[in-house]
């Protein structure tokens, strides 16, 4: 069984750039009227209906935790038994 291996440091940055992202996106997505998020960019708006927006920002924070976590590489096993022949 392998150890895991937590640098307390490195997550504490992480959770502090985190909490300023949010901070920052606070002030691009914001709740809208009739519980819509309206995100503005520079050429348009897009109104999206606010669970739609949560559940996007779920995922995406879920996507990036996941992406920096080391996945163990399947293994697979060689096989014994010789391939079926004709005749």
């Amino acid at each position: 069984m392998n150890g895991v291996e937590i640098d307390l440091e490195r997550a504490r940055r992480a959770l502090l750039q985190l909490g300023t992202a949010l901070e920052d996106a606070r002030g691009v997505i914001r709740p809208g009227p009739d519980g819509l998020v309206r995100v503005k960019t520079e050429d348009r708006v897009v109104e999206l209906p606010l669970s739609w927006a949560v559940a996007g920002a779920v995922a995406f924070a879920v996507a990036a935790i996941l992406s920096t976590v080391p996945m163990p590489s399947a293994r697979r096993r060689e096989r014994s038994e010789e391939p079926l022949g004709i005749g």
